[in-house]
């Protein structure tokens, strides 16, 4: 519970495509989700449906075993000899168990047609296929693809979520989502007539080897890299259309702001401030943002002055719980403006007293600005 992040998304989203997709004759296993990111409890209890439905332990954590129900196989159930797919960058040149995941996931659609089939070494088909799949997905309302044709990091969270099968080799015990695509994609093209259920089931190997038989290929119910690719040629859409989801999902960070102003502690009535205290609450990051204006020269305080500090003070303790530089922003003739923030990162900030000094060689100089965050509006 409160993890966040694109990976939790990611689960989620194709949990709920699963239940779309799906037609199990128990009933679906569970209601839609919202796709926020964060692993709370409807996730929770998304989890641990998934759990049970394929006969996992049930303790709503997505480790290693739940991960190969999604098809993504990591630790004791790494694939093809590894590297763990979604680990490293792939380019042209790569090759390892990981590249042959790439192919087998880009071959069960029509960029089959451009990778020339599984070879497990990243060659010129294989980046015309990843550049391919790039741009249909930004058709589809993906963002921040770089134009080139490297499977990184933001390809892996789109692939994972478009193309839920080619992780693994399925055969008879491996149930999951990608069994789902199996058999959604045979009931299409008419070798299979049952429920879609991502139970790898005597129906579903009979279809597999009905197609495997019909291709040409090794009939042994195993697919495999050579099914994968043959089901892609059979298969002539592009990735991201038959699910129609764009990536990344809607998440919409919750940002709340409180701000003081900061007074001037001297006879000068010039100086004046501002202190906001800015927290991001769906992921519990916080920062203090400190403006300083019209502030005079620091030397003006005396020599070893050259710039400006603020600490923050609990007020409960009166003692100082962060010290943090400030830098002078662009202008060239004083009175100056200086700004400054500190940021601890998933960590509550005192509501307390804010105050900016000169500073230099000699320490702290006297308070020139000070603010109290409890008077927070």
């Amino acid at each position: 519970m409160g993890s966040t992040g694109t990976d939790v998304a990611v689960v989620q989203a194709v949990y709920n495509l699963m239940l779309e997709t799906m037609n199990p004759p128990q009933g679906p296993m569970g209601k839609p989700i919202a796709v926020t990111g964060v692993f709370d409890g409807a996730t929770l209890v998304a989890v641990k449906n998934i759990q049970s439905y394929f006969g996992l332990s049930v303790d709503g954590i997505v480790g290693p075993a739940t991960f190969f129900v999604f098809g993504q196989g990591v630790g004791p159930f790494t694939t093809y000899g590894g590297p763990v797919f979604g680990s490293r960058q792939l380019t042209v040149g790569n090759s390892g168990g990981d590249v042959i995941i790439l192919q087998n996931r880009l071959n069960c659609f029509a960029y089959s047609a451009l990778t020339g089939g599984p070879t497990g070494t990243f060659n010129s088909g294989t980046a015309q296929a990843v550049l391919a799949f790039k741009r249909d997905a930004e058709s589809n309302g993906d963002t921040g693809f770089p134009p080139n044709d490297i499977a990184g990091f933001g390809f892996y969270n789109a692939s994972w979520l478009y193309t839920f099968a080619g992780g693994r080799s399925i055969e008879s015990g491996r149930n999951g989502f990608d069994v789902v695509f199996v058999q959604a994609l045979l009931l299409d093209l008419g070798y299979y007539s049952g429920n879609i259920t991502g139970y790898y089931d005597a129906k579903t190997v009979s279809a597999v080897k009905k197609f495997q038989t019909a291709m040409g290929i090794a009939s042994d119910g195993i697919v495999g890299p050579a099914t994968f690719y043959q089901m892609g040629l059979n298969n002539n859409v592009p990735a991201p259309v038959p699910l129609g989801v764009s990536w990344p999902p809607s998440i919409v960070p919750k940002v709340t702001a409180c701000t003081v102003p900061l007074v001037t502690q001297t006879a000068d009535l010039h100086p004046y401030g501002v202190a906001s205290l800015v927290i991001n609450q769906r992921e519990g990051f916080e920062s203090l943002d400190v403006v300083g204006n019209f502030l005079p020269d620091p030397s003006t305080f005396g020599a070893g002055f050259t710039q400006y500090t603020f600490t923050l003070t609990d007020p409960r303790t009166g003692q100082v719980v962060a010290t943090a530089p400030m830098i002078q922003t662009p202008t060239s003739v004083s009175p100056e403006d200086w700004a400054g923030t500190f940021s601890p990162g998933v960590k509550t900030i005192v509501q307390g007293i804010v105050t900016i000094y000169p500073s230099g060689s000699r320490g702290l100089g006297p308070s020139v600005l000070s603010g109290n965050l409890q008077q927070c509006v």
